[in-house]
């Protein structure tokens, strides 16, 4: 789907419940807002970046990057600041992967590290929003659990297929590089288990970020359905669009009909991406100001594939 496509997407999603919210609720919602509650919000959305700097962080190890916490770190808050502008809730994932790379001529490694840093989360994400589907104490919608059912249907029938995928893609060579580089993940169960643990306490949080935001405009919204409201919309920001923008809005229209009005839930959205959007800000002074080298400024000889921390030393690629 071409960039253009991807831009009518949000706007013409974003344009429809615009036109069709009543406006004036929802500056009544707005006017209840309590600050401090929001600002919590923030401050949690900010700590988890740390946490999810620290999984990249053991994930890139055994693919050969030896980086500083400071840089992960950074290189996080950098992508956040490019998810406001690239298309999908992910597309800032593509520029950590270059910063990473850093023009080492290891670009495939470094992407890899990425994805298996964000499957690792949604994978954590799809599986609370089943269990608190299977546990959550109120009345839930046939639409809502069939939604969830599905998309575990289709995550788990995605994971099973990945052994035949391999099989027919065998002589392709990057696929083949990409393939051993999974494996080496598969040979490292104790970091498999950490990295999960780390993916959890992320979603948890950003489960409990959404809530804060939810109690600060005093939304009646049962505190245990947060636990599949948030994952599932942030699963829908994956499908093409701008940072999920319309896409999340609609999102959070559709899933929280059965207990608020259509004012509530567009506010508690606009304020969960105005939390997004507050933490982007410090990548952007990351980005402008921070003493980092961007993509394409190191120049390492491609066919060292030599880990770029460790200068001219040969090394043999990871993936």
């Amino acid at each position: 789907m071409s960039k253009r496509l991807k831009l009518l997407v949000s706007v013409a999603l974003l344009a429809w419940l615009v036109h069709s919210a009543d406006w004036s609720k929802i500056g009544h919602t707005f006017s209840q807002l309590r600050p401090g509650l929001w600002l919590a919000a923030v401050v949690l959305y900010i700590a988890t970046q740390f946490v999810s700097a620290v999984r990249w962080r053991l994930l890139a190890g055994p693919l050969g990057f030896h980086k500083s916490m400071k840089e992960y770190t950074a290189f996080y808050f950098i992508g956040m600041y490019f998810n406001l502008f690239l298309p999908t809730s992910v597309g800032g994932d593509v520029v950590r992967a270059w910063y990473l790379d850093a023009g080492s001529g290891r670009r495939l490694p470094a992407f890899l590290s990425v994805f298996v840093d964000r499957f690792s989360g949604l994978l954590v994400l799809l599986a609370l929003a089943c269990i608190a589907t299977l546990l959550c104490p109120v009345h839930l919608e046939h639409w809502v659990r069939a939604s969830v059912g599905l998309t575990a249907i289709c995550a788990v029938t995605g994971l099973l297929s990945l052994p035949l995928l391999a099989r027919v893609t065998s002589r392709f060579e990057r696929v083949q590089r990409l393939v051993a580089g999974t494996r080496l993940y598969l040979g490292r169960p104790g970091l498999l288990v950490g990295t999960t643990l780390l993916s959890l306490i992320v979603q948890v949080a950003n489960v409990v970020l959404v809530w804060l935001v939810g109690q600060a405009i005093a939304a009646p919204i049962p505190a245990s359905y947060y636990w599949v409201l948030v994952p599932m919309v942030t699963l829908l920001t994956l499908l093409p669009s701008v940072n999920g923008i319309g896409i999340r809005e609609g999102g959070m229209y559709l899933f929280l009909q059965p207990f608020v009005d259509k004012p509530t839930a567009l506010t508690l959205s606009f304020l969960w991406f105005s939390v997004f959007t507050a933490v982007s800000v410090l990548g952007a002074a990351i980005y402008l100001f921070g003493n980092f080298s961007r993509p394409g400024e190191q120049h390492d000889d491609p066919d060292l594939g030599s880990n770029p921390d460790q200068g001219r030393a040969r090394q043999p690629k990871a993936a």
